[in-house]
């Protein structure tokens, strides 16, 4: 199968690998959520390699870990070495000293899946990594290659108290693919319908792969969602478990917010308690984002929202209704659920417009220093887009996911609101999914996007 995307990480991979080749070796980490992609880039990474491709499991032991490591070894090096394999190892420290031993002269990359798992309650992994890597790696021809899915864990090994600080000379970690990155998996899709698959998907390959450009939307949702054992039914609390757990509350911290709750004290109010630590667990993790007032005349309270638009639709439209799903009841579910999934589609679209605003930027389009984010003052008034050069508003801008076009009317609300700043702005602009009508489109200061410029502009 094809490669889709990642040339970032195949190209870093590569550049380490012909590091190896001469005569030095290379630590790297690679890291992200389940479902991302990393066992299929490494897969196709090691595929005409002198490689061993190792996944951990859950809850083994260290003896059993160390028992299917040495049978991995077996089975995939060449025979030569293959009979030097012994039928275990006493620790996982004898087990990386060996297949340095085995890197002495020809090259070989070892991916150590899931290595989180590793910890077999010894010492940590990575202070076994590092400690091997310090005193026994010297010049092997050995890549090493950990992965793992539990984001927070890998994160903290590599912080500034982590075993392997400092230790990889590749850190890299895989995320949802953009919009833009994601139309490479459904290139025939018309642009609206894109997003509407993105909005639901997210940008996870497996998710993507699935959506069929055969069939409506609501053809998609009903297969994948909706239907008992569906794809992105079931796959949302997966990737959470890598994670998160039950007892820190996250799942009705994310609901919250998935909700509508943007604010501390709102996402606790939903939530029924306390979340300072737990928000900052999901941040940490990359699950939750932080958003701040662009400039200094807007509100200095911040807003929270889910960084992940695939679990933001889990958790906005499919949680609380999963039960149903699974009885049976996906058809009427979807249909007391759209009002939700409109809610859901309109904000991604707004986010996918504000990407949008800042490739115009790096077109330059606008001015170098511009930034592009969101504006609100309290909660009396709120501007989707503002574009910033210096303390000059460029732009600003309104996004709309509603099929009739927009008019002149839409373009007097945005001015009444672009009023509450302090310099008027230069530009208008609005994205949706109808565009504008004539007497709209017709004003100078008026720039007007649909989902084609998002997807494919």
């Amino acid at each position: 199968m094809t490669l889709i995307g990642r040339a970032a990480e195949l190209a870093e991979l590569s550049q380490a690998w012909a590091r190896v080749t001469a005569g030095r070796p290379e630590l790297a980490v690679v890291w992200g959520r389940r479902r991302i992609g990393k066992t299929f880039l490494l897969t196709h990474f090691a595929g005409d390699k002198r490689s061993v491709y190792f996944t951990a499991t859950r809850q083994d032991s260290d003896d059993r870990q160390l028992r299917r490591f040495a049978a991995a070894l077996h089975e995939q090096l060449e025979a030569e070495v293959r009979d030097l394999v012994p039928e275990t190892f006493p620790t996982w420290e004898a087990a990386l000293r060996f297949v340095a031993g085995l890197a002495r002269t020809d090259p070989l990359l070892v991916v150590l899946d899931e290595a989180p798992r590793l910890t077999g309650g010894h010492a940590d992994f990575a202070d076994t990594v590092s400690a091997v890597w310090e005193n026994h790696v010297r010049g092997q021809r050995l890549m090493l290659v950990l992965t793992g899915s539990a984001v927070a864990v890998m994160e903290q090994m590599l912080g500034p108290k982590g075993g392997l600080h400092r230790r990889a000379g590749v850190e890299r970690r895989m995320d949802p693919f953009s919009l833009v990155e994601a139309r490479a998996f459904q290139p025939d899709l018309p642009p609206a319908e894109f997003v509407e698959a993105y909005a639901a998907c997210g940008g996870y390959p497996l998710h993507l792969s699935r959506w069929s450009p055969d069939r409506s939307t609501a053809e998609n949702l009903q297969e994948l969602a909706f239907t008992p054992g569906g794809l992105l039914l079931r796959d949302a609390p997966d990737i959470l478990s890598e994670d998160l757990d039950w007892r820190g509350g996250y799942e009705r911290v994310l609901t919250a917010m998935a909700g509508g709750a943007r604010r501390r004290s709102r996402i606790a109010g939903r939530a029924q308690q306390r979340i300072d630590y737990t928000l900052d667990r999901l941040k940490r993790a990359g699950y939750v984002r932080t958003v701040r007032s662009l400039g200094s005349t807007g509100s200095s309270d911040p807003l929270y929202e889910v960084a992940d638009d695939y679990l933001a639709y889990w958790f906005r439209v499919l949680r609380d209704d999963a039960d149903l799903i699974e009885g049976g009841q996906g058809p009427a579910v979807r249909q007391r659920t759209a009002g939700r999934w409109q809610a859901h589609l309109a904000q991604v679209f707004e986010s996918a417009a504000r990407d949008h605003a800042r490739r115009l930027v790096a077109a330059e389009a606008f001015p170098p220093e511009t930034v592009v984010g969101r504006w609100w003052k309290d909660e009396t008034v709120e501007i989707d887009m503002l574009a910033l050069a210096g303390d000059q508003p460029v732009l600003v801008g309104e996004c709309r996911w509603q099929a009739a076009p927009l008019t002149v009317r839409d373009l007097g609300d945005l001015q009444r609101r672009s009023a509450h700043l302090p310099e008027p702005a230069l530009l208008y602009a609005f994205w949706s999914r109808g565009g504008a009508d004539a007497t709209l489109a017709g004003h100078s200061e008026v720039r007007t996007f649909t989902p084609a410029d998002l997807v494919d502009g």
